[in-house]
């Protein structure tokens, strides 16, 4: 006993007692910590680990506004069966997003078509075919104001000559012919074709609008006689 009080000093006793309060005093300030006495400014930065957090902890209505943006979710976690019915509406679609590779096949039906969605020019270039069309579809009241014009040309004996005819103002020719006043074997036709108007007197260009027609013939007899062209126009 002596020899311990001998060996004891001002020094040892100090260092004891600062040994006694790291490791036991601080376990005991800890354990005497009060109710909701930690706040958020006693919590260091990442201090609270994903391991720290109990199951279903960290529910809707703990996240912020707009806290998870579309670069936070991983390739596939939103699947089909975690959308609410409606959830995705019109106005959540971006504009071009859902693309013609992006549809089933026979996914557009015809009662899935707003009346009048499908004008003329939606329809792409001889998109139409004849096969597309049913018996009795296109009617008298399905096309537009038709008329026919004609116009006749005096061609004399030995002669040739031509007749030209224009459809009118916004209209445009999808039939014509021609035929000579009388029935001779000596009145021949050399062409009937459609023209872009009666000034066309060369091949007519592609793409461009069919604005009437022009027959060509060559009178052999001995008198005049003329030739009669006719075009038939629709709006």
């Amino acid at each position: 006993m002596k020899r311990i009080h001998k060996r004891l000093t001002y020094a040892n006793v100090m260092s004891s007692l600062a040994v006694f309060l790291v490791l036991g005093g601080g376990a005991a300030v800890a354990a005497g910590l009060g109710k909701n006495s930690v706040g958020t400014g006693q919590i260091k930065r990442n201090a609270v680990k994903v391991g720290k957090l109990a199951p279903e902890a960290v529910r809707a209505g703990k996240l912020a506004k707009n806290a998870i943006a579309t670069d936070r979710l991983r390739t596939g976690v939103v699947a089909t069966d975690k959308i609410a019915n409606q959830a995705v509406t019109g106005g959540k679609i971006a504009d071009l997003t859902v693309t013609t590779d992006k549809l089933a096949d026979d996914a557009v039906t015809t009662d899935k078509i707003a009346t009048e969605a499908v004008t003329t020019g939606k329809i792409a270039k001889e998109a139409v075919l004849a096969d597309k069309i049913s018996n009795g579809a296109v009617t008298g009241g399905k096309l537009g104001s038709i008329t026919v014009q004609t116009e006749k040309t005096t061609v004399n004996a030995n002669s040739g000559g031509s007749a030209n005819v224009d459809c009118p103002a916004g209209q445009r020719a999808i039939a014509g012919g021609g035929a000579w006043n009388t029935f001779s074997k000596e009145l021949s036709f050399l062409s009937t074709r459609p023209i872009r108007s009666s000034a066309d007197t060369g091949q007519m260009s592609d793409g461009q609008p069919l604005g009437g027609w022009r027959a060509s013939g060559y009178n052999e007899s001995a008198v005049a006689d003329a030739i009669l062209v006719w075009v038939v126009c629709i709006e």
